[in-house]
């Protein structure tokens, strides 16, 4: 077997994978970089044609978001003949993602004379030759390879991916998440399937979630206090999974007398994406499914006098939503890097009664990142245009990807003989690596890397492999002492030592320890560093 980054390592976009296992060759998800325009925002699918030579045997989909699905159509087009699945809810999702990209692209081609990566015909396509995958059933879609799709928590549609071959077994996470959310159950545990390899997302691998219905009702409260005071509140907002979560707290928040009735105006992508879940209601938990039968009323719309009014903008309502009445704002996108969410901002932070609360992933090179680290009074640039920030700005912990512990708790009970960790900055991807590589042989892979994951690394021997763990090596150096400080130098054939590479290969920093009279050294994430500076 042997694996390939094309996009996705080191790094939150571009999701895209290469199996080429049993004498197949399978692409795991084909997305976009949020942060990138044109080609750089790709996958390698060149890379892709390269070691493939034009032959792809099968696609499969996670789930819906556009850094797992974006480049879908540009890969459908180079390989029409290779079967792609999906989950029916993730590929009716696809429909609404994929039309939304299309007219962004068609309104920066305008703009900025930039090429679109792909046409409406070639989205037809793709959406057209999309079959649908059922959950927690056993399906071979192409000779020798089984396939099942296990419900991964993070969105609705998403999954976990399980594949057995005559040569080995894998597991593809996708994005998964165990807490469950108020439109999607949390993942049970794939205790029933041992694999050879399992590729783990590690978005938050550096962190720990606070309590989820905590941060909950902060957010409820802080956006109550913004607008009793008088002012409006934007929340930048994923528009699949995350947007629909807020507009259920806040109503739910509203009902229960936690914070007092406000209107709730919805903008962007969130309105249709709110229109596709109530069409896929069957899928959303029970509770969901009894409130709208004996409310009878949409899910997420709601106009009465006695319920919050959850109502749906139009283009050219946006201008008086920056007006009037004390109001909150879902709005698309939710790292501020396109979207409506962007003219609403721009507006907005300069205005003290104001707020822009974040609730999820910021890409290190988003808008939405900096504008968390930016002071009251600190200028930033959206959309071309410079902005002083006068408003509050607030940040909750309603993530949709498992934490550090609940990761780790994961592959206890997968238990795989290997390990590949993708989806995540590197600061996070060490820190996980360091909590699973006493157990596990684990690889960081960048983009472009390509080796055979059950295969021992070529600076380890099968015995080595075997006993990494329980080897003991000395290896000496010098220890001198100065008005700085002590400096320790130990010779350099430690760096070729099997330990090292397990251990400490890719830190850049090593902490060193007195224990008892030995000096203990531990890799250091680039996060731990961080916080310690600060």
């Amino acid at each position: 077997m042997r694996y390939t980054a094309l996009g996705g390592a080191y790094e939150v976009g571009a999701s895209c994978h290469l199996l080429q296992i049993a004498g197949k060759n399978i692409v795991l998800d084909a997305g976009l970089r949020p942060n990138r325009r044109g080609t750089e925002s790709l996958p390698d699918l060149d890379l892709l044609e390269q070691l493939t030579g034009g032959q792809v045997d099968l696609v499969l989909v996670s789930h819906a978001h556009m850094d797992h699905i974006g480049a879908l159509p540009l890969l459908h087009a180079q390989y029409p003949l290779a079967p792609i699945y999906a989950s029916r809810a993730t590929r009716r999702l696809m429909e609404v993602l994929l039309a939304d990209t299309l007219r962004i692209m068609e309104r920066r081609m305008e703009d900025a004379a930039e090429f679109p990566l792909y046409s409406p015909q070639e989205v037809e396509a793709l959406l057209a030759n999309v079959r649908e995958m059922p959950f927690d059933t056993w399906t071979e879609p192409i000779p020798e390879v089984k396939v099942y799709y296990h419900r991964s928590g993070h969105v609705l549609g998403a999954a976990a991916i399980l594949i057995e071959t005559p040569e080995a077994k894998v597991v593809y996470s996708g994005d998964i998440s165990v807490a469950s959310q108020r439109t999607v159950a949390g993942m049970r545990p794939i205790d029933f399937f041992q694999p050879d390899l399992l590729i783990l997302e590690g978005t938050y691998g550096d962190q720990i979630h606070p309590n989820r219905k905590e941060q909950e009702q902060e957010l409820a409260r802080s956006v109550g206090e913004v607008v009793a005071e008088g002012g409006t509140v934007l929340i930048p907002s994923f528009a699949l999974g995350r947007a629909q979560e807020i507009i259920l707290i806040l109503k739910t928040s509203m009902n229960s007398g936690l914070i007092p009735q406000f209107p709730i105006y919805v903008d962007g992508m969130v309105r249709t994406v709110c229109d596709v879940y109530h069409d896929l209601l069957d899928e959303l938990p029970d509770r969901l499914q009894k409130y709208v039968e004996n409310s009878h009323q949409p899910l997420f719309w709601s106009y009465g006098n006695n319920a919050p009014k959850v109502i749906r903008l139009r283009a050219e309502d946006r201008i008086t939503m920056l007006i009037g009445e004390p109001k909150c704002i879902i709005s698309s996108s939710g790292m501020l890097v396109g979207g409506p969410s962007v003219y609403y901002a721009k507006v907005l932070a300069s205005m003290p009664k104001n707020a822009i609360f974040f609730t999820g992933y910021q890409d290190e090179e988003s808008p939405g990142r900096r504008l968390l680290e930016l002071s009251t009074g600190d200028t930033i640039e959206l959309d071309g245009e410079k902005v002083p920030l006068l408003c509050r700005i607030g940040q909750y912990k309603l993530s949709a990807h498992a934490d550090q512990i609940q990761l780790c708790q994961q592959v206890s009970y997968i238990r795989p003989k290997s390990i590949i960790l993708v989806h995540g900055e590197g600061p996070a991807l060490q820190a996980l690596r360091s909590k699973l590589v006493q157990k596990h042989l684990v690889f960081c892979p960048r983009n472009g890397d390509t080796f055979d994951p059950l295969a021992a690394p070529e600076w380890m021997t099968q015995a080595q492999a075997a006993n990494v763990l329980e080897r003991i090596t000395t290896y000496r150096g010098d220890l001198t002492t100065d008005s700085e400080g002590v400096q320790i130098r130990l010779e350099p054939k430690l760096l070729e030592s099997p330990l090292w590479q397990q251990y400490f290969l890719g830190y850049e920093r090593v902490e060193a320890k007195l224990e008892r009279g030995r000096l203990v050294l531990r890799p250091v994430a680039e996060t731990e560093r961080s916080a310690s500076e600060e």
